[in-house]
């Protein structure tokens, strides 16, 4: 197992575990003092433990090699995953919403406000620190799940610092329906959440172009590669998982001879994947003036 794979699952090992712990804590607590706001973050760390959950098997089957059905390898789980973890979210915030309509005509007192700021203010500690870590973890590894657990945990984080100011304006002011305010606007923070995924993800099964930063350096990487290559055509881009592919025509100016051609393509080749990492890279080599 390469160290890329080890910090994937690791990280999606933390957010299970961490997730776990805060979602039995926030249960527990919002039962006992009746917010809406500390339940509705106890039911976002509840969908955290099955959206972790999907994300770590998908991992799994997303590591695998490339095999005789699956010639791009199996990549493409991880946005499949992450499609199912916008919709989850997504209807995970139109029940916080529904709830929230009803405490409005039926409003309920809260009770024990200090023992529910403690419990969301160590939640929003651990987010914090989870968040940071996951980031790490993607930045090192480009993963569409660690992203997606990067962008819910982040707006979990938020929300639990939300909750308590929330309950810190109910103590001081004695006014319930800023509970009602502070859930509204965690479901809010969910539903866009859940959109930028969703777009992300549907990016990737489209097989969307690359970032264009990236692709003008791909560019400048073929044109100063060699001064007999004199153009390009054809470059096609996508990302699928963690792995990028980079797909292009060179042209070749005054080589006649098949194997020195092929020896140019094959080190521009080994050039563009260093320039990219984890890019799978195909170049085709025509004679100057070939579309």
């Amino acid at each position: 197992m390469t160290a890329a794979i080890e910090a994937r699952r690791w990280a999606v090992r933390r957010c299970l575990i961490i997730a776990g712990v805060l979602a039995l804590g926030k249960l527990a607590i919002g039962f006992f003092t009746g917010s809406l706001g500390i339940l509705a973050s106890a039911v976002d760390s509840t969908l955290d433990i099955l959206l972790s959950s999907v994300n770590y098997w998908s991992l799994r089957i997303a590591d695998r090699p490339a095999d005789a059905n699956h010639r791009y390898g199996h990549g493409k789980i991880e946005s499949l995953a992450g499609l199912f973890e916008s919709l989850v979210i997504m209807w995970c915030g139109g029940i916080i919403v529904a709830e929230s309509w009803k405490r409005l005509w039926h409003p309920q007192p809260l009770g024990h406000v200090e023992l529910g700021v403690a419990t969301m203010a160590v939640s929003a500690a651990a987010s914090y620190w989870l968040v940071r870590s996951i980031r790490r973890a993607q930045r090192q590894t480009e993963s569409a799940i660690l992203r997606s657990e990067s962008v819910h945990y982040a707006s979990d984080a938020l929300a639990n610092v939300g909750v308590v100011l929330t309950l810190l304006l109910v103590r001081w002011t004695g006014q319930a329906w800023w509970d009602l305010v502070i859930s509204i606007v965690i479901a809010a923070s969910i539903l866009w959440s859940a959109g930028r995924l969703l777009k992300g993800v549907i990016d990737e099964l489209m097989d969307r172009e690359l970032p264009e930063k990236l692709q003008k350096a791909v560019a400048d990487a073929i044109l100063s590669f060699h001064p007999q290559i004199v153009g390009f055509h054809n470059l096609r881009t996508r990302q699928v998982g963690p792995r990028k592919f980079i797909d292009v025509h060179i042209e070749i100016r005054g080589e006649q001879s098949f194997q020195r051609a092929h020896e140019l393509t094959e080190s521009l080749i080994k050039s563009l994947e260093q320039r990219v990492p984890g890019a799978d890279v195909t170049v085709h080599y025509d004679p100057e003036g070939a579309q």
